[in-house]
């Protein structure tokens, strides 16, 4: 959820409650005011029939009597108390109108006329709360729909045009690239906040820049530096070997070293290719056939294959073509193969299975799926001395910075390795 949207979802989360303190309020202030209004003018209407009565006004008490508002009684004495206090009080009385019990505001009284006490009580239609409650209710509910599409015209408005810069800061850090010794032009903006962010990530992308070429030409330089006096131990062991006076204790330590040797120079080698994947330094694509890289590399171990007894089983229902480097794409066939030649079984089988959009190589091998830690570097269940521990990290790295998926399973006894293009690098 992005954070404009998730900031109005708490605005109109935290508004519910509020809304609701609002309407029990309004509520309570209404129905008081609606109260004390009525209460007033029950008690204007009461000190009205008194003066009636003290003028013995019968017409004017007759059309008040009339009106079904009020009820004039002769009462029996009673204290100057009740006399006094008027009250108030909520009754319900039939309306013929509306042919139901209404709600009125009742004031009951009694008045004292030379020595005649009269029972006065007036009443008024008033309110009906239940009405009141469904009016506010409805009205607080039609209120938060209006705050909701409302919350939506903003955030939109806002996303268009406030946070336009952020999201083309975002658009270009995706395209960013140590490698390409470029800093993206970030968007300008009013907004105090989006400047301090692109402040930093213009001071960091530039830090990020140094700190590649930095690593890039120290790997070089190492590796070059390595390569030749590995190159030069390699060739005098060379030399050693073809000497003719060696005792056989001897050859069997030269004929170490040279296996030693032989190891450090494919590591180095190796390490190479790894930090050149991980730097992006293999920036040219293009359409390549796996069908066509999977020829090639068997051409290559051919060999191997022959030696071992193992039989390839090659079943191609649609080339699979994936835009990335030529290159890294052998690379990771290689590594493939390479694997499920080391690792299979005397005369067992390698089944190469390529389809549209997936190849599949399968060999046999340990009756026991791998461990998942075999695609981390120098990790290795095999005790076989030609094997690196590196294979299988170098084709998780080609496969990531390629844009591809690749992932293991075992099943009726053979391991699969299985690669899948991705949707942003699938080819129509």
């Amino acid at each position: 959820m992005k954070l404009l949207a998730k900031t109005s979802l708490y605005y109109l989360i935290f508004s519910i409650p509020i809304l609701i303190l609002s309407g029990y309020i309004c509520f309570h202030i209404i129905t008081r005011e609606v109260r004390q209004s009525n209460n007033e003018l029950l008690v204007n209407r009461k000190e009205l029939i008194e003066n009636y009565l003290k003028e013995n006004d019968t017409i004017s008490l007759r059309i008040i009597t009339k009106s079904s508002e009020a009820t004039i009684k002769k009462i029996a004495k009673t204290n100057a108390k009740e006399i006094s206090i008027p009250i108030f009080s909520d009754t319900l009385i039939y309306d013929k109108k509306e042919n139901e019990l209404a709600e009125n505001r009742l004031l009951s009284s009694v008045f004292e006329v030379g020595n005649t006490n009269y029972s006065i009580k007036i009443w008024r239609s008033t309110l009906e709360y239940n009405e009141l409650f469904r009016g506010i209710f409805t009205s607080l509910v039609i209120l938060l729909i209006l705050l909701f599409v409302t919350y939506l015209i903003i955030n939109f408005w806002i996303s268009k045009t406030v946070w336009k810069p952020f999201y083309q800061t975002v658009s270009n850090l995706k395209k960013f690239r140590a490698s390409d010794n470029v800093i993206p032009r970030l968007a300008s903006t009013s907004v105090t906040e989006f400047d301090e962010l692109n402040l930093s990530l213009n001071v960091m992308m530039q830090k990020m820049i140094v700190d590649f070429n930095s690593q890039k030409k120290f790997t070089e330089n190492a590796s070059h530096e390595i390569q030749t006096p590995l190159a030069v131990i390699k060739s005098k062991i060379d030399l050693l070997i073809q000497s003719e006076n060696l005792k056989e204790n001897e050859m069997k330590l030269i004929v170490a070293i040279d296996y030693a040797c032989s190891k450090i120079i494919r590591l180095n080698k190796t390490f190479l290719l790894l930090t050149k994947i991980e730097n992006r330094q293999f920036n040219t694509t293009e359409k390549v056939s796996f069908e066509n890289t999977v020829n090639n590399s068997l051409v290559f171990f051919e060999e191997h294959i022959q030696a071992n007894k193992i039989e390839i089983i090659k079943n191609i229902e649609n080339d699979f073509c994936v835009l990335m480097n030529a290159d890294l794409c052998l690379v990771l066939v290689n590594n493939l193969l390479q694997n499920a030649i080391r690792h299979n079984i005397n005369s067992g089988n390698i089944e190469i299975f390529i389809e549209k959009n997936k190849i599949t190589i399968s060999n046999l091998g340990v009756n026991n799926p791998i461990d998942n830690q075999l695609f981390e570097r120098f990790h290795k269940n095999s005790t076989s001395q030609e094997s690196l521990g590196l294979g299988l990290s170098i084709v998780k790295e080609i496969v990531e910075v390629s844009g591809l998926v690749f992932y293991y399973k075992f099943t009726n006894g053979k391991h699969c390795f299985i690669l899948t293009k991705d949707n942003i690098n699938e080819l129509k």
